[in-house]
């Protein structure tokens, strides 16, 4: 016997839908809404049918040069076709480079491709398919289509091999494990920074405050306790969410500024079990305006549906650090792993209090740090973000910083770089780091990152930009002490210009059989190229011969 399913969704999604007789008005409008679409790709479009709308999106660009011809008003009917679709126009400083985005497939691939993955996530959460019954932080088929693009990358790292001036020889892959992108460095890194701010508020003798801010009840599609859909829900999707606290943050941050109140420390974004965000923040503030901190946080994360039932006690929430019972660090050591790898955290308890373990997807083994991170990327939103202190940026440079480049520098700049070096069992300690810089709460740093116009040719445009190249102290800008760069260029003779790894970005596609098309494009395919039509690249080789 055939099992039924709803048409438009995925086969897993469709078939727990047909089992739902009783559908939720709002559920209902979500579904029928998706099914009557018609411009946009359907909910259910495979990565083949993404390459197949690119195509037609290049071919109508070009259409629109040969009826048009004006550049303004071309780029007005890109205009409409990008919003047909449901993607940013493309940008640019000149009318020339947003035109050669608009007539670039790769260009087309990336935007409709992030738009569909978060079209179809929002569907998802509004259906009931991110939860911690269903999916937790993002729905599994979100999950495994992210899993497959951050392998696909992967793989396409591992095969650029790139050389540098001294003959040395590396895959971009090798690259990368060498910085942040290395989950166990960044994660070392972020600890390192934490505990250089604890040491700085513990010479300051500044009081430590961990805040926990959640967006009104309306930004949540499930609710947490039954798991059914939540009646006050708005519709918003989490990077909407996400703007809100973005938006309280900086009426905060204003208020607090106008009282002379200067708070520093981390904050960190992570999902509740339906994908909306929620922040946790760990401050520190001279004590004496730590009432009047709190009493302005409260106000403005409140102000918006502040008297709904259970506000005050659920979406702002304080606990004040006691030295007596652990460090700040050791506070937030949890949630930061928890959010980059899950090392040492035991269980990956929600804020909800569900506990998260280890799932299958598919037959591949996920965790549940892997699908906060899928999350993140999915949606576009940041994970971590200092707040004051030392910048890290200039922290990174003066690890490039041979030496003998400093050998003479004043006696402040070279303990800034000592205290970022990691010499046998002696850790770097970002605290050292921000008292060489002269700098009380961040503000006035005496070192600075000093720049270098590069001319850099993009795929788009050259452009001029300003390239680190060193450090300098404020008191003497003209004393530049130089970092180290490599230049890379790709083995193969590909791409690059010369500019450290200032490499195009390249799409990925993986496509292996004539692809299914959808009823909404009427195009002819040709197995032998297997990114875009040979009818698109017959039509763009016609019009050119007839400029």
């Amino acid at each position: 016997m055939q099992q039924t399913y709803v048409n438009g969704f995925p086969r897993r999604m469709g078939v727990i839908l047909s089992r739902d007789t009783d559908w939720h008005p709002k559920k209902s409008f979500v579904i029928h809404s998706v099914q009557a679409e018609r411009d946009r790709l359907p909910i259910d479009a495979t990565e083949d049918q993404m390459y197949c709308a690119a195509d037609m999106a290049v071919k109508e660009v070009y259409s629109y040069i040969d009826i048009h011809k004006v550049k303004e008003y071309v780029l007005i009917a890109i205009g409409v076709l990008c919003r047909r679709h449901g993607i940013p126009v493309p940008l640019g400083a000149t009318e020339e480079e947003r035109l050669k985005r608009a007539l670039d497939r790769n260009w087309w691939v990336r935007s409709i491709r992030k738009e569909h993955a978060r079209r179809f996530e929002h569907v998802a959460i509004q259906l009931g398919f991110t939860s911690y019954k269903a999916g937790i932080y993002l729905s599994n088929e979100s999950a495994a289509r992210q899993r497959k693009r951050n392998a696909d990358n992967a793989a396409l790292l591992a095969k650029v091999e790139l050389e540098n001036e001294e003959g040395h020889r590396y895959t971009l892959a090798e690259l990368s494990e060498l910085g942040v992108s290395n989950k166990a460095i960044r994660r070392g890194e972020l600890m390192t920074r934490i505990r250089g701010f604890e040491e700085i508020a513990q010479d300051l003798k500044h009081s430590g405050m961990f805040w926990t801010i959640t967006a009104p009840s309306k930004y949540h599609a499930i609710l947490s306790k039954s798991g059914d859909l939540n009646p006050k829900y708005c519709g918003a999707t989490p990077r909407q969410a996400q703007a809100y606290l973005c938006k309280i943050w900086s009426r905060i941050r204003s208020a607090l500024h106008k009282r002379g109140i200067q708070p520093y420390g981390f904050r960190i974004a992570e999902p509740h079990h339906d994908g909306c965000p929620h922040w946790h923040m760990l401050l520190f503030v001279a004590p004496e305006h730590a009432v009047m901190m709190e009493t302005i946080i409260r106000k403005y994360a409140l102000k918006e549906d502040g008297q709904e039932h259970g506000a005050k006690e659920n979406r702002v929430k304080l606990v004040n650090i006691d030295a007596g019972k652990g460090t700040a660090a050791g506070y937030i050591a949890k949630y930061v792993a928890k959010n980059i790898d899950g090392a040492h955290v035991g269980d990956h308890k929600t804020s909800d209090g569900w506990t998260v373990t280890t799932d299958l997807l598919g037959n591949e083994e996920i965790t549940p740090s892997q699908r906060v991170t899928y999350w993140s990327q999915l949606h576009g939103i940041r994970q971590f973000q200092q707040i004051g202190g030392a910048p890290v940026g200039v922290w990174r440079e003066l690890r490039r910083v041979e030496f003998d480049s400093i050998s003479r520098a004043p006696d402040s700049l070279r303990r800034a770089w000592r205290s970022v070096q990691r010499v046998g069992d002696a850790l770097a300690n970002f605290a050292d780091f921000w008292r060489a810089g002269k700098s009380r709460c961040g503000k006035g740093f005496d070192i600075r990152i000093a720049t270098r116009d590069v001319e850099v040719s993009g795929k788009y445009a050259t452009y001029i930009h300003d390239r680190p190249c060193g450090v300098y102290c404020a008191s003497n800008p003209a004393a530049v002490y130089e970092s180290r760069r490599f230049q890379w260029k790709r083995v193969d003779g590909k791409a690059g210009h010369g500019v450290a790894l200032d490499l195009p970005w390249t799409g990925v596609n993986n496509c292996t059989k004539k692809p299914a098309i959808p009823p909404w494009v009427s195009i002819k395919y040709d197995p032998k190229n297997k990114n875009f039509s040979s009818e698109v690249d017959e039509f763009i080789k016609n019009w050119k011969l007839r400029q």
